[in-house]
């Protein structure tokens, strides 16, 4: 039996390789005409198919869970003052209402926060708060230590009379006075002084850090969800 030759279109008897005519290859592998039709030509030109577009990330997604990232050139400025406006709002709590003395770091961590939105005209996520509320917390805290270390390093009777004059008021706001007569024994050596302040330094360090990072998640959350109404 013969067949036409698939290229020029003479008679090919069957089993024949290749045709006589024009040299066209005659056995042929189902499925590669699919692939030489979607291979380049010979100039390299792809086919004219185009690739199927990529969908782009709606804006509405990037603006809500993808909040830029903080810029910390603008953030630790703010960082810094709001820990100092902490730090000196402990006063009328420690005077008024020493339970509630911590409330000045959520303070200093929202001032952080609004300061830094000041500069940089985006909304924070809370987790972008939180985080410049913790530099406002270790900037407090750095403030803190080396205050104490250099009394501790260069004065530390005035330390230690520091916590003798506190013990009565300590005692009046129901402290165990029995406790407060052995820590103030404890101080009376340098190692016991030491010990103190590093005790009252690390409690100091997580009170900053947690009191702070929380006030700044909670106002750049209140302050985007305002911003959205």
């Amino acid at each position: 039996m013969e067949h036409p030759c698939h290229k020029c279109g003479a008679a090919v008897e069957d089993g024949t390789p290749f045709c006589k005519q024009c040299g066209a290859p005659q056995i042929r592998v189902p499925g590669i005409e699919a692939v030489e039709s979607s291979a380049p030509g010979p100039a390299g030109i792809a086919p004219t198919e185009s690739a199927p577009e990529v969908p782009s990330i709606p804006s509405v997604l990037l603006s809500e869970g993808g909040s830029p990232g903080v810029q910390w050139a603008h953030a630790l400025p703010g960082a810094a003052l709001g820990a100092v406006v902490s730090l000196f709002s402990l006063l009328p709590f420690a005077v008024l209402a020493p339970a509630f003395g911590g409330l000045g770091f959520f303070l200093g961590g929202a001032l952080a926060v609004l300061l830094y939105r000041r500069h940089v005209k985006s909304h924070l996520s809370a987790g972008a708060g939180a985080k410049i509320g913790a530099a406002s917390g270790a900037f407090a805290f750095l403030y803190v230590a080396i205050a104490m270390i250099g009394i501790l390093q260069y004065n530390p009777e005035a330390c230690r009379k520091a916590m003798v004059d506190s013990a009565p008021q300590l005692t009046a706001r129901g402290y165990d006075a029995q406790k407060l007569q052995q820590l103030l024994e404890q101080v009376k050596t340098p190692e016991g002084l030491t010990s103190m302040v590093v005790t009252f330094l690390f409690y100091g360090f997580l009170i900053m850090i947690i009191g702070s990072s929380i006030g700044g998640a909670l106002y750049a959350a209140w302050a985007r969800r305002r911003a959205q109404m």
